[in-house]
């Protein structure tokens, strides 16, 4: 299974919604890195897409409950 498209909405830091991920883009070019600075976002993308997959986070230290925005709009 290879994910083509990720959507997020008020999710972890994120009030509203994420501009969306085209996984699509990196098809025929192999392998592709997911990198950035401390803070940035890399592991919100990995807890999306498991959490998408089957609802729970990537790592053992972070909570379902803490996923949703505390920014968000009710």
């Amino acid at each position: 299974m290879r994910p083509t498209k990720l959507i997020i909405s008020a999710f972890g830091p994120y009030a509203g919604r994420v501009p969306d991920i085209e996984f699509d883009t990196f098809e025929g070019k192999g392998l592709f890195l997911i990198s950035g600075d401390t803070g940035s976002g890399k592991t919100t993308i990995f807890d999306a897409i498991c959490f998408a997959l089957y609802g729970t986070t990537s790592g053992i230290y972070r909570d379902t409950r803490n996923l949703r925005s505390e920014y968000a709009q009710d």
